[in-house]
């Protein structure tokens, strides 16, 4: 059950328990009251023997009253001072003052084992009333009674029940927020080493925080993991052409390079590596953009059908100069505009080809291939090179993952990298088939 919904449920049956108390007291109260004490069918009772009575008569039914059979219990009492003038009922002595009050509490506390029954008596010089009470068989209670301790049961049912989902709503609800809360002070603390449980089966709030935490801690831990192995790599690619750098300008500085052939040489061999380095520093500095989110705000909607054919014929020139047979299939039946950033795509274009011209050999073909289907822009780069194993494919866009056959290139194993951030920074999609010594084929999806 979602959280919101038992925290509704929760206050309903906070709120439902004291109604069902107040509703039942007041049930109760009605049918505690004279008019439902007394015998079915009073009020008709009393119309009908409410009479004026000389005093003679009064006389005479008095004598009457006091020879009734003892199951038959009758008080006589003057309206207008409560004095009892006669009575065979224990609790209205003869002779003495009640009230109405204490008339209905006598009543009250023995409906259970007494019909009760007014009538009204008047004379000239008495306005009196009769109770007349008959007890009730034994083990038949009177129906008032009955639904009373109905009501009771139901009662006593309905609130049992309600504080039962109560204690369970609230432990429910309270092992949840403190296993949310252990959850997010071990995340907070930077212990990513245990794996945040939570039952699959049940579908609500706790459940899809504790899966998000989930993913966020598995998130942390990767990116600690690539963190550790990013400053590595770094520590590993960065040494080797600095490492060069200093120690051909500490060879020219102490005189050991003293020709100026060899000077000259050396002075060449430094320009590449300080522009290896320096190559290396952007693609570092690209892959941190790639995770701000400034990339997806500073995208522009453009045409990427005219930017794609920029891009293949400016590779068809570059891949001549290498001496690699380019051919290109171009097939846009109309202009495609969508939302991208155009520095980062083109660096994206140029990793994928440049690396297809790491692999190839001279004469070997590079295929260029784009085209609409589907309400997406596809672009397809092709080549006939040394391909990648199977084994590699799955962790060839890992950071700082190399290939078997891409550890004789130099590099730091980032590009690939970079091509997938930037493709998922879009949200685009990219997907490589490969085999190993036929040649390697990346698709670049591109929907709109």
């Amino acid at each position: 059950m979602k959280l919101k919904n038992q925290l509704n449920l929760l206050a309903t049956l906070i709120t439902a328990i004291p109604l069902a108390c107040i509703v039942f007291v007041c049930i109760n109260y009605y049918l505690r009251t004279q008019k439902n004490m007394l015998l079915t069918g009073y009020e008709q009772v009393t119309k009908l023997d409410s009479s004026n009575m000389t005093d003679q008569d009064y006389k005479i039914f008095k004598r009457n009253v006091q020879l009734l059979p003892k199951t038959v219990e009758t008080a006589l009492i003057d309206n207008f001072t409560g004095l009892v003038i006669t009575s065979s009922i224990k609790e209205l002595p003869t002779n003495s003052l009640v009230s109405q009050w204490e008339l209905y509490m006598i009543m009250g506390s023995n409906s259970d084992k007494y019909f009760y029954q007014f009538t009204t008596l008047r004379t000239s010089t008495l306005d009196s009333i009769m109770i007349t009470r008959v007890p009730r068989k034994k083990g038949a209670p009177s129906r008032n009674q009955i639904l009373i301790n109905t009501l009771y049961i139901l009662l006593s049912i309905i609130v049992t029940v309600c504080i039962i989902i109560i204690v369970r709503l609230s432990i429910t609800i309270n092992k949840s927020i403190n296993e949310i809360d252990n959850k997010t002070k071990a995340i907070a603390s930077g212990d990513l080493s245990k794996t945040i449980e939570f039952n699959k089966k049940k579908s609500n709030e706790i459940t899809s925080i504790s899966e998000s935490l989930e993913k966020m801690r598995a998130s942390l831990a990767e990116a600690q993991n690539q963190k550790a192995k990013f400053i590595m790599g770094i520590s590993h690619d960065l040494r080797t052409p600095v490492a060069v750098i200093k120690g051909y300008t500490e060879a020219i500085s102490d005189g050991v390079i003293t020709g100026q052939e060899d000077i000259n040489n050396a002075m060449t061999l430094i320009t590449e590596k300080s522009n290896q380095l320096e190559d290396m520093i952007d693609t570092l500095i690209s892959f941190t953009k790639m995770n701000s989110v400034e990339i997806r705000e500073s995208m522009k909607t453009q045409s990427i059908t005219e930017f794609i054919e920029e891009i293949i014929n400016e590779e068809k020139t570059t891949g001549g100069v290498f001496k690699r047979n380019i051919i290109t299939e171009i097939d846009f039946e109309k202009e495609v505009l969508v939302p991208f950033d155009k520095m980062l795509t083109r660096r994206m274009f140029e990793n994928l080809f440049n690396n297809a011209l790491r692999y190839t050999n001279d004469g070997d073909t590079i295929t260029l291939k784009s085209y609409i289907e589907n309400n997406s822009v596809i672009y397809q780069i092709k080549d006939t090179g040394i391909g990648i194993e199977e084994k590699d494919l799955k962790n060839i866009f890992n950071m700082f993952y190399r290939g078997t056959n891409s550890r004789r290139e130099e590099g730091m194993g980032i590009g690939l990298s970079v091509v997938q951030n930037i493709i998922e920074t879009h949200g685009w999609n990219i997907n490589v088939e490969s085999k190993k010594n036929e040649g390697t084929t990346f698709t670049i999806t591109i929907p709109y």
